[in-house]
């Protein structure tokens, strides 16, 4: 009896500590997920004590070492967290079927995965996330956001069109006419650390460091998600699916490195993108991103005044429109329910970050885009 005892008030306190465990866990967890609601609101002490400052020194710390490693060490550490989740939890169930252990053990490693994904996404605003919720760039700019007629968007598209033509005689092709750069992945990266150094000179709104962005290894499945590039704050990398075309493979490289620098927002990043490909000494990054200003601002055209626009596209030039036959099919073959699925769940976490538009909010660049060439050019 003494001995029954002793193992009841042994067994007792084991489970005592999973509970005490999976309470704060469960706290953790909710903490992650009530930020947005805890911040939004409060731009200005994100922007002041936050996005401007200790966020600059996070991600510059964290860059210092993460830059040292050629490959996204995001990527793979992703792959060994996944791996290592689901040997742990396969290794557990085994061994409890084999009676090997109680089932409190199994108890005990859920809620040290769970505590784990509480952990990394409280991490996960600390290091970056809270960067969604500062004050506007277009606020910061001094740009004014406002419904602008149909003719000041058409000479938008149609400057755009004009520049871009011309940019694009200049540039390599392949064998079917498409743009295709001598130059390898690499050598045009390398060239957007300097596009964002001569940005950050025009417009002090900017960071002039951010790092060099980094190739996925498995960039095909970033394609069957729909996704370009996607950027880590955990590990401060800009990371970009490199098996997408070059058309706007440059303009999401500069995309994720404006990430990197506190703008959470993606019509931000867009806009911040598209400002710093024009910056660049390297002609195919500069047509990079005339392109995707081209198409967006395209796009709102289509929407206003369908006229207006098949008028303005005739000015593209057939190099131009290979081009985004080129584009669009590759992006074509990646349509189905794995792509759906990916951008629900995109749309959702954009939303949940108090992005309204979810994931239309990457279109809506062209408000910014009217509003800077409005102010500047």
């Amino acid at each position: 009896m003494a001995i029954k005892d002793k193992n009841r008030a042994f067994t007792k306190p084991l489970w005592k500590n999973v509970i005490i465990r999976f309470v704060f866990t469960a706290a953790l967890i909710a903490l992650g997920l009530c930020w947005p609601r805890i911040l939004t609101g409060k731009s200005g002490l994100i922007e002041q004590y936050y996005s401007e400052t200790i966020y600059q020194y996070i991600r510059r710390a964290i860059s210092s070492v993460t830059s040292l490693f050629s490959f996204s060490l995001a990527e793979f550490l992703l792959y060994i967290l996944v791996a290592g989740a689901f040997l742990l939890l396969a290794f557990r169930i085994v061994q409890l079927m084999l009676r090997k252990i109680p089932f409190r053990k199994l108890a005990g490693s859920v809620v040290s995965l769970l505590l784990t994904t509480g952990i990394i996404l409280n991490l996960f605003y600390v290091t970056w996330g809270f960067n969604y919720f500062r004050e506007p760039l277009s606020q910061r700019m001094g740009l004014e956001i406002k419904e602008r007629p149909v003719e000041e968007l058409e000479a938008f598209v149609l400057e755009t069109a004009a520049e871009a033509k011309a940019l694009r005689e200049t540039l390599h092709e392949d064998e079917n006419g498409v743009f295709a750069p001598e130059e390898t992945i690499d050598d045009v990266f390398n060239a957007l650390p300097d596009a964002y150094a001569t940005l950050a000179k025009k417009y002090s709104v900017f960071q002039p460091d951010p790092t060099r962005t980094k190739q996925i290894f498995w960039s095909r499945g970033l394609s069957w998600q729909g996704i370009s590039g996607i950027y880590i704050g955990l590990t401060a990398e800009p990371n970009v699916n490199v098996d997408q075309p070059p058309l706007l493979l440059y303009e999401a490289a500069a995309h994720e490195m404006a990430h990197q620098m506190g703008i959470a927002s993606e019509n931000e990043a867009e806009f911040t993108a598209y400002l710093a490909c024009l910056s660049s000494s390297d002609p195919n990054v500069r047509y990079s991103g005339l392109v995707y200003a081209l198409i967006v601002a395209g796009n709102a055209l289509y929407d206003a005044d369908s006229d207006r626009y098949l008028q303005a596209t005739e000015t593209y030039g057939d190099a131009i429109w290979r081009d985004f036959s080129d584009y669009n099919a590759y992006w074509d073959a990646f349509d189905g329910e794995v792509k759906q699925s990916a951008d629900r769940r995109n749309d959702a976490y954009l939303k949940h970050n108090s992005q309204a538009s979810g994931i239309l909010s990457y279109g809506e660049s062209v408000d910014l885009l009217l509003a800077f060439a409005d102010k500047y050019r």
